[in-house]
């Protein structure tokens, strides 16, 4: 029989950071709040592990940027140490052979007339756009074919929007899609820049430290980890939360998943057929991270940086990832889409080798060789399953979307891919877990009025 614990006002599904920061709102308003998490940990898609010799490797998300202001307001206040991405030396830009220290004119003229494109578009309502519905019917691939720029432009801003960005192919997601994420952040220059962009700072000790400090903020009891919810019932007024091995009735509920986990709930009555469909048409991405490990930054001896994009190849990009004054140098790669799809399909040793290869041809011998290699595949996780995060398949953002984030009776959502400001980052898991908890304080006082 499952343990039944006291009422609350609100049970908050899922400790990452849009969880934690809808808890977070809600006690410090007076609510009472449960939090559930199925892992043994807090974060979310933030994940950092250690090796043995002090290594730090963020497994998971790992920048912040200007402009992100509660991720920022978050560090600050408990006193987080962060350090620039290392860039020393010159990028790679591999323009399919061509090898350069920067993308060519082509390839900013057509990020130029993305960004224009997307200025049309306003994140919390990107349905009503001028062209939201051709835009939606089409992939952000078969936009670009439609454009006149070269094969190769083409293929490199495919990979590094597609891929870097929404960790996906670019026919998995519709030009809309497309163009709403970018507006989420301000513009494409913020997204892809590191130096006053989104990859510009690391934190020391690595993300998940953010998380842990939050979940240490929490009174006693208000978290409860290797819980997995497996049902909600709702009403008009109240909910039941089931999980393995307990159940909790409270006011409200928010659920603060990735849509996948979120769709796999069982809810009681059924969601209405557009929340339902909006969580099915909003698949987690395939991105693969890699990290070499070596003994030095050796790449810095040739003047090179470590950071690389390319129109082919298996790695769409790279960065130095060495934490300051570490035992190790990390060179970490990404595999995003079709090639992440079909580099899982190999074994771990294939795999090894041709991403080991690939680094080779962009930074020479020494690459081939490392120490150690880790890899994490996020779509193996059972509490994840996809990387860095959700978006809308093509077709629906139009007609599923505003279903995405509308509350259903007491169920709220929250979740980066609900947020319309930096949605995808830490900054909009943040501000989507702060509109969640507003949407709840509000219905509670109308409740609290209506009685």
């Amino acid at each position: 029989m499952l343990e039944r614990h006291r009422h609350h006002d609100v049970v908050v599904i899922g400790a990452g950071f849009a969880g934690l920061g809808a808890a977070r709102d809600l006690l410090r308003a007076g609510a009472s709040v449960q939090l559930l998490e199925a892992r043994g940990r807090v974060g979310g898609r933030a994940f950092t592990r250690y090796l043995s010799d002090g290594t730090q490797l963020d497994l998971g998300g790992q920048w912040i940027g200007p402009t992100q202001e509660l991720i920022l307001e978050l560090v600050e206040h408990y006193g987080v140490e962060t350090y620039p991405t290392p860039q020393i030396g010159d990028p790679v830009v591999d323009m399919g052979g061509e090898r350069l220290t920067s993308p060519p004119a082509e390839v900013d003229a057509l990020l130029e007339d993305i960004d224009l494109l997307a200025l049309q578009v306003t994140p919390e309502r990107p349905w009503d756009a001028p062209e939201a519905r051709a835009w939606d019917q089409q992939t952000f691939a078969s936009w670009l074919v439609g454009t006149e720029y070269s094969e190769t432009t083409i293929r490199y801003v495919a990979r590094i929007v597609s891929g870097g960005l929404l960790a996906g192919a670019p026919s998995e997601a519709s030009l809309l899609e497309t163009l709403f994420y970018i507006a989420s952040a301000g513009g494409i220059r913020p997204l892809l820049g590191y130096e006053g962009g989104a990859q510009q700072t690391r934190i020391t000790g690595g993300a998940q430290i953010v998380a842990e400090h939050m979940a240490s903020d929490l009174p006693p009891g208000v978290l409860r980890l290797n819980e997995p919810v497996t049902s909600v019932e709702y009403g008009s007024t109240d909910a039941r939360v089931t999980t393995t091995t307990h159940a909790y009735t409270a006011d409200r509920v928010i659920v603060a998943l990735p849509p996948t986990l979120a769709a796999r709930l069982r809810f009681d009555p059924a969601l209405p057929p557009l929340n339902d469909g909006a969580l099915q048409r909003t698949p987690a991405g395939s991105a693969l991270k890699v990290h070499a490990i070596h003994s030095e930054p050796f790449w810095r001896d040739q003047g090179l940086s470590g950071v690389s994009t390319s129109a082919t190849g298996v790695l769409t990009e790279t960065v130095d990832n060495t934490p300051p004054g570490g035992p190790s140098a990390v060179l970490t790669g990404f595999v995003y889409g079709e090639e992440a799809v079909l580099l899982r399909a190999r074994p771990l040793e294939e795999r090894r080798r041709i991403v080991l290869e690939r680094m080779a041809d962009l930074f020479g011998d020494r690459a081939r060789s490392p120490e150690d290699y880790v890899e994490f595949d996020w779509m193996g996780e059972q509490w994840t399953r996809g990387c860095f995060s959700g978006h809308m398949v093509p077709g629906t953002t139009v007609t599923f979307g505003p279903a995405l984030r509308t509350p259903v009776e007491v169920v709220h959502w929250a979740g980066t891919e609900t947020a319309t400001r930096w949605n995808g980052y830490f900054d909009g898991a943040l501000s989507s877990g702060r509109r969640a908890a507003a949407e709840v304080r509000a219905s509670l006082d109308d409740q609290v009025s209506e009685e």
